[in-house]
């Protein structure tokens, strides 16, 4: 049985609002999406799997009919979908009464749940959120299961808000292939049958790394999966050294050559690091005005003189509190507090 396996897909989000590529991040989403449904059709896939967070939030009814079109664009895959966190089942929501093609099957019951298909000799089971947060492990509750068919589970979920479960007493529940969703990052565990499909885009800066969707075949023998990038986007997170030396117009230099050599879908978030001269003053916004430029944290500390400092102000404010704070102990904690103790009062002075 081959199938394709995604999850938090997050129709409708708006990726990195307010920076001039937000409206191509939104269309990149849906545009992926559809490109999963035409590998589906061309690879003659089984079943769609879809791990919840197939929308940002309540979908709304023309969307769900956007999106069934694709599904019936498919000609022989099975569409099996759960409602997540996000687009969980609100009384209110059109999930409750749409009417899907008919090769889609939506599990939306609140409890644990299977639907048979005898052809392929599958049994998925599964359960939709009906509120934003479910705390109770409800996958610790499932019945026994017929080995003799290929037993899937669809799970979204794994963190104390969200399903908390053991990975380890998932594997041994027996499943032959856990498609799971709600954690970002892909990743699998248990000799591939536990998959967590990561966003198949990446939502906002913090989802670093590849995403994309995974393609393989489960069988009594035994699962082969593999993971295939998408890379529309890709958020890097990228360390910049600055030093008591560097001017502000070096430091664009530096962002700058470094931006020189990014792939056209890499967007930055830069974290200057190290010590500032404290009379330069980072043009931190020209920065941000890059293209491929999301975000720049200041974790800098200013590097001052000390030892002349305490002369200099030796009975004032500030040569008290550089004295008080030398008899810490000398951890990371206690330095950066120094730096900043000292950034606020000398600012008081001027």
């Amino acid at each position: 049985m081959r199938f394709i396996h995604i999850a938090d897909v997050h129709l409708g989000a708006v990726p990195d609002e307010g920076k001039p590529w937000s409206d191509r991040r939104k269309q990149d989403i849906w545009d992926t999406f559809a490109e999963v449904i035409e590998v589906a059709e061309t690879e003659k896939i089984d079943f769609l799997f879809i791990a919840g967070d197939l929308f940002q939030r309540q979908p709304l009814l023309r969307e769900l009919k956007e999106i069934n079109y694709l599904f019936r664009r498919i000609s022989r895959t099975k569409v099996v979908l759960i409602a997540g966190n996000h687009d969980y089942l609100h009384p209110k929501s059109y999930y409750n009464s749409f009417q899907w093609e008919e090769n889609v099957y939506f599990i939306g019951s609140k409890e644990i749940s299977n639907i048979s298909f005898e052809k392929e000799n599958v049994c998925i089971y599964g359960s939709s959120y009906w509120q934003r947060e479910i705390r109770d492990p409800i996958y610790g509750q499932i019945e026994e299961l017929d080995t003799s068919k290929i037993n899937i589970l669809l799970f979204h979920g794994g963190d104390a808000k969200h399903i908390p479960c053991s990975w380890k007493k998932l594997a041994e529940a027996g499943f032959d292939y856990v498609a799971s969703g709600h954690i970002h990052q892909p990743g699998s565990y248990g000799e591939n049958r536990i998959v967590m499909a990561g966003a198949l885009q990446p939502i906002d800066q913090n989802d670093t790394g590849q995403h994309g969707f995974w393609m393989g075949d489960v069988t009594k023998l035994g699962i082969s999966v593999k993971f295939y990038p998408v890379r529309k986007c890709e958020y890097v997170h990228l360390p910049v050294a600055v030093n008591g030396e560097m001017t502000n117009g070096e430091l664009i230099y530096k962002i700058k050559e470094i931006l020189s050599f990014a792939e056209p879908f890499q967007i930055y978030k830069f974290i200057l690091s190290g010590k500032k001269n404290p009379e330069v003053e980072f043009d931190i916004q020209r920065i941000l005005e890059m293209d491929q430029v999301v975000s720049v944290v200041e974790d800098f500390v200013l590097d001052y003189d000390f030892e002349k400092m305490k002369e200099t102000y030796h009975n004032q404010m500030v040569g008290r509190f550089i004295r008080a704070m030398e008899n810490n102990p000398k951890d990371a904690v206690a330095q950066k507090a120094l730096y900043y103790g000292v950034d606020a009062l000398c600012k008081t002075m001027r």
